[in-house]
């Protein structure tokens, strides 16, 4: 039997690497595209760690109702003081969002009683508490964008070969 892997791709380099720190107050997901807005970046991946005032994020969960059985859940909402033990994620473009990004994340946060919970983070509802540093890596060559995949009838981050 031969394995067959299914996958769509798109090859290029890592363009500018910007490190940054969002200040107590400032959202996540909010700093995060204002800090690509600002250095023009439209595709890429981002690693965090930091503090949070309180999270709401989703996880997957049985959905029957849908063409693969899962689907994400409700907002989930921890508050805090809590810490991004680890955060990952990629920048796409987005045409339904209002400034043409969508900041994808998932990660892992801690509470002060040593608990861990982790998902997909929502847009406006993770305020950094004390410090939140960024990582950000430019891709050259490679557009991502997040377009409805009709297989698993959901909306998903897409590589596509970047015309020059």
């Amino acid at each position: 039997m031969i394995d067959q892997i299914i996958a769509k791709w798109a090859k290029g380099k890592i363009g500018q690497m910007v490190s940054a720190r969002i200040l107590p107050g400032g959202d996540l997901i909010h700093g995060i595209e204002k800090i690509c807005i600002e250095n023009g970046i439209e595709s890429g991946t981002l690693s965090v760690i930091g503090s949070l005032e309180k999270a709401t994020f989703m996880i997957p969960v049985k959905k029957d109702e849908t063409k693969m059985g899962v689907g994400y859940s409700e907002p989930i909402t921890i508050t805090g003081p809590l810490e991004i033990l680890t955060g990952k994620g990629f920048i796409s473009k987005d045409q339904e969002s209002e400034n043409g990004l969508f900041i994808h994340i998932h990660g892992i946060i801690g509470d002060d009683k040593g608990r861990l919970y982790g998902g997909h983070f929502l847009k406006g509802e993770n305020p950094v508490l004390l410090t939140l540093d960024v990582v950000i890596l430019e891709f050259r060559g490679i557009s991502l964008s997040r377009d409805y995949d009709p297989d698993i009838e959901m909306k998903v981050i897409t590589p596509a070969q970047k015309m020059r």
